[in-house]
């Protein structure tokens, strides 16, 4: 990871799922008394890889356009046309600019910049390893999407077959939730838990893109933590590093969000926490001195709010869950020119996937649960909940 020096605040995603340096977090095992070649050109009957319970993250990804074939075992690509474009399923990675915090997932888009592709038909699979449905703890299977430069001509589709390829002899086409336009672009979706009861003992999950070649002329649609056997996983992004210690601060004595509550009012510190929340646009009244008294008079805008209006100051606590609000502490995002200048980085206005994120902030206590920052400066991340 990059490391970012001179800042007082830093966005990192809150993680609930461990990371993994190879495509899954499982063991593949082989088919009992088969073996053979799963991959491309192999015999479908005798997969190589079978798997009962994974979660395919892709975290192996080092570079941008590696073929999905060519990062997970078991996984295979099917180029229908255009025959003579290599483009297919391929590995991205995306560094977020604000918070540093690194994404990886599988792509596939028929966009050309250049205009070279104008006219082409695109048409590709991506599909799974063998999954064990017979012996699966749970049969179910799940992932995320998301979408992007939406363009009616594009479209995703999801396949159960129960072969490897695009002519399975078997092939039913599912009813599942993916990214759509409406959920704007860039945004992960979840599929949620999808049964596969009574769809075979031994089944392939087909992902099937169709869109048109050339300059801004196809959806880019992303794919990642496909999960199968076991309930459906948070999206796992990488977040960035802690700060290095700095002239100014020294990051790694950041308090937490109980001990600064304890801290006399006048006393500059660095403290950490997650966005819980935020007062409303509009509230009641003005000069709130902690979350309860807000709160009290409905003017709070906590998670699974339907919106979120309050823009210049936010709420933290040490629990990314907390609703106890003797345990929360208001940062405040307009009293200095340093705290302006980040506010459209940390304000929940607009931007409900910030609930959750780490924030870092260096400041003075002014009041009860009130800390005004005194340097800002926001880090980039990988975090596009996204």
């Amino acid at each position: 990871m990059k490391k970012m020096r001179k800042f007082a605040w830093i966005f990192m995603a809150a993680m609930t799922v461990a990371g993994f340096s190879a495509c899954s977090n499982s063991e593949d095992e082989d088919l009992p008394g088969t073996g053979g070649d799963g991959g491309e050109g192999g015999n479908p009957s005798t997969p190589s890889v079978v798997v009962k319970d994974t979660i395919y993250q892709f975290n192996n990804i080092e570079a941008d356009y590696t073929p999905i074939s060519e990062l997970c075992p078991g996984w295979t690509h099917e180029i229908i046309s255009p025959s003579d474009d290599d483009r297919t399923w391929q590995s991205k990675i995306f560094t977020n600019k604000t918070d540093n915090s690194v994404d990886k997932y599988i792509q596939a888009t028929a966009h050309d910049s250049t205009d070279k592709n104008a006219g082409l038909a695109y048409d590709w699979w991506m599909i799974s390893p063998a999954l064990n449905v017979k012996d699966a703890a749970k049969k179910i299977f799940s992932f995320y999407s998301e979408g992007s430069y939406w363009q009616a001509s594009t479209k995703l589709e999801v396949y159960v077959l129960n072969e490897p390829k695009s002519t399975a002899s078997s092939k039913e086409k599912l009813d599942v939730k993916i990214a759509t336009s409406a959920d704007g672009n860039f945004k992960w979706v979840a599929s949620g838990d999808i049964s596969l009861e009574g769809k075979g003992d031994i089944v392939y999950i087909g992902f099937h893109y169709v869109a048109e070649g050339g300059k801004s002329k196809s959806t880019t649609y992303c794919i990642d933590d496909f999960a199968f056997g076991r309930n459906q996983v948070e999206h796992f992004v990488e977040a960035g590093e802690e700060p290095d210690p700095t002239p100014e601060v020294d990051w790694t004595k950041a308090k937490t969000v109980a001990e600064a509550l304890e801290i006399a009012n006048g006393e500059t510190f660095a403290v950490k926490g997650y966005v819980v929340g935020c007062i409303k646009n509009g509230p009641s009244k003005t000069g709130y001195k902690s979350f309860d008294e807000a709160k009290q008079a409905g003017d709070i805008e906590w998670a699974g709010a339907a919106e979120f209006t309050g823009y210049s100051q936010v709420f933290i606590a040490d629990n990314a869950e907390e609703t106890d609000g003797s345990k929360c502490l208001l940062v405040k995002l307009n009293d200095t020119d340093a705290a302006k200048s980040l506010r459209d980085a940390a304000k929940l206005e607009g931007h409900p996937e910030r609930i959750g994120m780490t924030v870092y902030v260096n400041g003075l206590k002014k009041a009860n649960y009130m800390v005004f920052p005194v340097s800002v400066r926001s880090m980039l991340s990988k975090l596009r909940n996204k």
